[in-house]
């Protein structure tokens, strides 16, 4: 019998602590997980503001493809009309195509007005450089370019950013 008692005597404590110690890490494993529960747009509020960096960059986006914007940005005194188009026009499309997984943060109505947006912006860009000749200079494009700039009331950006605005500002 003493073998026993003595074998109970070591076995006991031991499953007293195992039981112990395996319902305290549960607890704080429960915790932890708890916390990194994402909450569900019904339980809290912050649901539009993970949005508000996809209107962002939308945004900015547009801002950058604003003409006057571009000619500041991209000008070069030494390159020549047809390279400033090319880099202005590639540099549309890859921003672009950067913030394309946004689309799913705003309407279909405000994602048709931003590709609006940039496809005027390149047809707005291929005019200046249609009245450039082989031979003008950077300078000559960014002139014609905000010359036809100047005479828009409006442009589709402008447009585009007050649509996103008020979308944002309805969701909010």
């Amino acid at each position: 019998m003493s073998y026993v008692s003595e074998i109970l005597l070591h076995v006991v404590p031991a499953l007293i602590v195992l039981f112990t110690a395996f319902f305290l890490i549960k607890y704080q494993l429960e915790e932890v997980f708890s916390k990194l529960k994402f909450p569900s747009h019904s339980e809290s509020g912050h649901r539009p503001h993970l949005n508000f960096q996809a209107y962002e960059r939308l945004v900015l986006y547009l801002e950058r493809i604003n003409p006057s914007n571009m000619v500041m940005r991209m000008y070069r005194s030494s390159s020549n009309a047809r390279a400033l188009e090319a880099d202005m026009v590639k540099s549309i499309r890859e921003e672009f195509e950067h913030n394309l997984s946004q689309q799913i943060y705003v309407s279909d109505d405000i994602w048709k007005l931003i590709k609006q947006a940039k496809e005027e912006t390149i047809k707005l860009i291929s005019l200046a450089s249609a009245q450039c000749s082989e031979k003008s200079s950077s300078t000559d494009l960014s002139k014609i370019l905000l010359e036809l700039a100047g005479a828009i009331d409006e442009f589709p950006h402008d447009v585009a950013i007050r649509y996103l605005k008020a979308e944002l500002r309805g969701k909010a």
